[in-house]
């Protein structure tokens, strides 16, 4: 009997022991595990102007929904329209008709053909545009992510307009501006931009500055179309992001033909591994397609021209743009373009308030009775629909 109870007096003291060590095993499974389902907050904006390595994978599926406008053209009109009585200024009412499109999407990109040059110039249209940074604070609250700066327009108010810009975005972090540079040192960064694990680089080149020579002590004020520049920058983007886009301002304005240079530089995308091209300057519709390259039979997706979003240019093809729409997926380190279509847009302006009212609607919203409203003649929902049609291949088409 002295026996037994001395052994129970060994054993109890140990079966505790194992117990506790069970329960703290079980307890750091479970919190494991549940460390492990718990989800990320997702992140609206993750900028990266550094060369980082990101090849690391995720099992899983993840995916993440683009959409891209075009040309956001501030005319005198524009700048007048958004004037209030106490000397304020708003520009909401330009994407109040367009913003449930926008501000769901992963990302959303609009070109700012105008610089932003703010009040530190008198505002202007054309020929040479300054534009208020009001406009860039509705075109934020709409829900554009990423601004492409590099157009013709760019340097319409010198090297200072373009600083003031650079300021504007200084101070909206949450935004992310392409194609221009405080110095040459943020020339030669790549813009990584991620989002649901999916990391993008994104590159904005212009084919000039209308004739205004950039400073020769800034040459890297502004990114242009050199084909070295953008054989050092894609080759680059290449190594550490899953997508690679590039933003051109190209072509020819005011028509709806891919030009010899377009292909010209479509064909260097193509042959350095570029997955996406979203074109704009022509400031009318361009095709959409698929481009193969010959030698390694990758597919390479290119919106030529998605056309004017808001301006007050007065030709019917002018006021008729686009809005690309598309999915790129990822799962087990594989990246897939599952849909890649254009949503058609109307620039619908009438006169009203200090002179005319604008705003932008998806064509599938767009009515006749809208359209008996627009101060350019001739604007039905049949013509905007009939000019998309010729111009989009119907696989593109989302109308």
């Amino acid at each position: 009997m002295e026996k037994k109870k001395k052994l129970w007096q060994v054993l109890i003291p140990v079966l505790v022991a194992l117990a506790v060590i069970v329960a703290f095993a079980i307890s750091g499974t479970i919190t494991r595990r549940a460390d492990e389902k718990k989800p990320t907050a997702p992140t609206k904006v993750s900028v990266v102007n550094q060369t980082e390595d990101h090849t690391e994978e995720t099992q899983g599926k993840t995916r993440v929904r683009l959409v891209a406008v075009g040309d956001n053209l501030i005319h005198n009109t524009l700048i007048a329209a958004g004037e209030q009585k106490d000397g304020s200024r708003n520009y909401d009412a330009f994407y109040q008709d367009i913003k449930q499109y926008i501000e769901p999407a992963d990302i959303a990109v609009i070109n700012q053909e105008t610089v932003l040059g703010g009040s530190s110039f008198d505002y202007s249209g054309y020929p040479c545009f300054n534009s208020p940074w009001e406009i860039g604070d509705a075109a934020i609250a709409a829900g554009f992510d990423i601004f492409t700066c590099a157009t013709n327009h760019t340097m319409d108010m010198g090297s200072a307009g373009v600083e003031k810009e650079l300021e504007y975005f200084g101070k909206h972090k949450e935004a992310v501006h392409l194609g221009t540079n405080a110095s040459q040192a943020d020339c030669d960064k790549i813009t990584y931009y991620e989002k649901n694990n999916i990391t993008f680089a994104l590159l904005n080149y212009t084919y000039g500055t209308n004739g205004i020579d950039l400073p020769k002590d800034k040459p890297w004020l502004v990114n242009l179309m050199d084909k070295d520049k953008i054989r050092k920058d894609i080759t680059e983007a290449r190594k550490h992001a899953d997508v690679v886009m590039v933003f051109p301002h190209w072509g020819t304005e005011n028509s709806h033909k891919v030009s010899d240079y377009q292909k010209e530089y479509t064909k260097l995308f193509s042959d350095l591994g570029v997955d996406i091209v979203i074109g704009s300057h022509p400031h009318v519709l361009q095709p959409v397609a698929w481009v193969t390259n010959e030698k390694s039979g990758k597919k390479m997706l290119v919106y030529y021209s998605l056309g004017n979003f808001i301006s007050h240019q007065i030709n019917l093809p002018q006021l008729c743009g686009g809005m690309a729409e598309v999915t790129i997926e990822k799962e087990n380190g594989k990246i897939t373009i599952s849909s890649a279509k254009l949503a058609p847009v109307v620039c619908h302006y009438s006169r009203g308030g200090n002179g005319f009212v604008f705003s932008v609607y998806k064509l599938s919203d767009y009515t006749d009775e809208l359209a008996a409203t627009q101060a350019q003649k001739g604007a039905t929902v049949k013509y905007f629909t009939d000019l998309s049609k010729k111009v989009i291949p119907a696989e593109f088409l989302d109308i």
